[in-house]
């Protein structure tokens, strides 16, 4: 749905519009918007209020067919966060989902042979759960995990969307493998939120907070538990749907999603374009080529994921600026701190306070 834009929306948002036109596409499926709509209503919150100005209404967001922009999501949950009287926001909208609430790909889910396929497949569709963090699958040894990584510099949503994600992770988990699931631990970027006694009552497992990572780390051997509602030709069928609908809803050449995805697995190492287009199977100067034709550039995407990751990471109070210059491939802590004041206009320490 096409979005206009307020006044009250542009000092917030401007910059980052103009240097990436996704912020404001529209392609995000609203399911993770109505659960909000219903944790809403539940206390008594007009949702019509919610949605007031961002292009659509709460009654639209029932419309499977809808799609809004990162902006529209972002911007309906801060205003939520602020509304709606519950400290762990996120925990209490994960639990309110269920695994129908991911639409086809839930119904795909259940269909699968083990818990690990089912994982692999919400991952491949992804695009079409409506989700506002993109998720990754990681396994060394016994241990197995979910990574949660945000595509755009928002940190006043950033726990509200980890704590969702997991939550609702565990909701699916239960579902799918029953109520014995259990994962290892939670680690999170961000330190202990005032209501981090939630999490003991969500998840039922050691919760780890200042961490590198948003992870959900998991039994490998979950992986392989087998699912009593498997069923093979349903799940041909359904996958046939999906492939369909993913079509439709993913860009024909979602480049800028690679490219991201590339350097955040060299970032720390430094991330250079060559290097990056070889990993992609082209030359430096296509990739440059084929980003413009998106309006998009290198500069721009490295750009952007380096100031996703520094915000996260400036949550935690034990990371020394040294430390997350290193992180996000800074060779020293003077060009770390110019480039954090042309992205915020102030100094990391000023925005830290």
């Amino acid at each position: 749905m096409a979005e206009p834009m307020h006044a009250q929306d542009v000092a917030e948002s401007g910059a980052l519009l103009a240097a990436d036109p996704r912020y404001q596409a529209a392609q995000l499926p609203p399911f993770l918007l109505q659960t909000v709509m219903r944790v809403a209503e539940r206390y008594g919150v007009d949702s019509e209020r919610l949605c007031h100005g961002l292009g659509f209404s709460a009654a639209d967001l029932v419309d499977p067919g809808l799609r809004v922009s990162y902006r529209q999501a972002s911007q309906l949950i801060r205003r939520a966060l602020q509304q709606i009287p519950v400290p762990a926001l996120g925990l209490e909208v994960g639990r309110s989902n269920v695994l129908g609430t991911l639409g086809l790909v839930g119904y795909a889910m259940s269909l699968s042979a083990t818990l690990g396929e089912a994982i692999m497949l919400a991952l491949h569709y992804q695009v079409l759960t409506g989700g506002i963090v993109h998720t990754d699958f990681g396994m060394e040894g016994e241990e197995a995990w979910l990574t949660a990584e945000f595509r755009f510099p928002e940190p006043e949503i950033q726990v509200f969307a980890v704590e969702e994600l997991f939550a609702s992770g565990m909701v699916y988990m239960h579902s799918l493998a029953g109520p014995g699931f259990r994962p290892l631990r939670i680690e999170c970027i961000y330190p202990a939120p005032a209501h981090a006694e939630a999490y003991a009552a969500a998840f039922a497992v050691p919760v780890l907070f200042g961490c590198l990572q948003n992870r959900f780390v998991v039994d490998s051997r979950w992986l392989a538990h087998a699912l009593p509602t498997h069923e093979p030709l349903a799940l041909r069928q359904t996958l046939k749907m999906l492939d369909q609908e993913a079509l439709a809803a993913t860009p024909p050449d979602d480049l800028a999603l690679s490219v991201e995805r590339a350097i955040v697995r060299v970032l720390a190492k430094g991330a250079h374009i060559e290097d990056i287009a070889a990993d992609l199977n082209m030359s430096g100067r296509t990739l440059r080529r084929r980003l413009a034709e998106q309006g998009l550039s290198f500069d721009v995407l490295l750009d952007n994921v380096r100031r996703t990751r520094v915000l996260s990471l400036l949550a935690n109070p034990r990371m020394l600026f040294e430390q997350i210059a290193s992180e996000v491939g800074y060779s020293d802590v003077r060009s770390f701190r110019r480039a954090f004041r042309r992205w915020t206009g102030v100094s990391p320490s000023e925005f830290r306070r």
